[in-house]
């Protein structure tokens, strides 16, 4: 009876300690769920952070605009037409953000004629909501204006030297161009020659229409734009 009872003491110690392992193995597994799962929402929110709290600073090459040049101006030249912008801000709107997005305005509007240096400002770089503009380089611009004036110059017509011996000039219409430009450049200019006449010509009289050549006066206007030329052959 005694050996009997030991037995069955023995098989409930076996079945209580099978039950506690049992317990611990889902208490351990259920734990690293918890932990794995904390883990994983940890990982979570740190992506989250660096890419749309984070932030970061990027460049952009972005073209330059001039606005509010004084009535009776015209700009000639500037030392560089594109400035690099450093721009800072949360990653989600700098991962989206191009040069378009970007402006870059001086007011001219109290530069005087001649040689000037305009400063680049951060309140010069317009950007979208949300970022800040860190730096501009160059942050200056050297922009050369001069008085905008009219002038009728006398035109000329210019024969290409191909039909030099077998065409001359019969006549051209008008005789004069209004040429508005630089004070600087038309001052001293009397005459205004057309693009060398040219073409495949093969009658007795040829009747053309040559634009007039105001390129290298950086002509805003020139009117008209073009003469009506009358060529005749030679010896005939």
């Amino acid at each position: 009876m005694r050996e009997g009872n030991s037995g069955r003491g023995e098989k409930t110690g076996s079945s209580d300690k099978g039950r506690f392992f049992m317990v611990q193995a889902k208490r351990y597994l259920f734990y690293e769920i918890r932990l794995k799962a904390l883990a994983l929402m940890l990982s979570l929110m740190l992506w989250f952070s660096m890419t749309y709290v984070g932030e970061s600073k990027m460049g952009f090459l972005v073209p330059l605009s001039f606005e509010n040049l004084g009535k009776g101006m015209i700009m000639r030249e500037t030392d560089t037409r594109n400035v690099m912008i450093t721009v800072n801000g949360p990653l989600a709107a700098l991962k989206n953000l191009k040069a378009d997005d970007i402006k870059v305005s001086l007011n001219l509007s109290r530069v005087r004629e001649g040689r000037q240096i305009i400063s680049i400002r951060k309140w010069d770089v317009i950007v979208p909501s949300g970022l800040k503009v860190e730096d501009a380089r160059p942050d200056y611009v050297v922009v050369e204006l001069d008085k905008l004036v009219e002038k009728h110059l006398r035109i000329i017509v210019k024969l290409d030297k191909r039909w030099a011996n077998t065409y001359e000039v019969a006549s051209w219409y008008p005789a004069y161009a209004e040429v508005e430009g630089p004070r600087e450049l038309l001052e001293k200019e009397t005459v205004l020659e057309t693009l060398p006449v040219n073409g495949n010509f093969t009658r007795q009289q040829e009747v053309l229409n040559i634009p007039l050549d105001a390129k290298s006066l950086e002509a805003r206007r020139v009117a008209p734009a073009t003469a009506r030329v009358i060529l005749r052959r030679i010896g005939r």
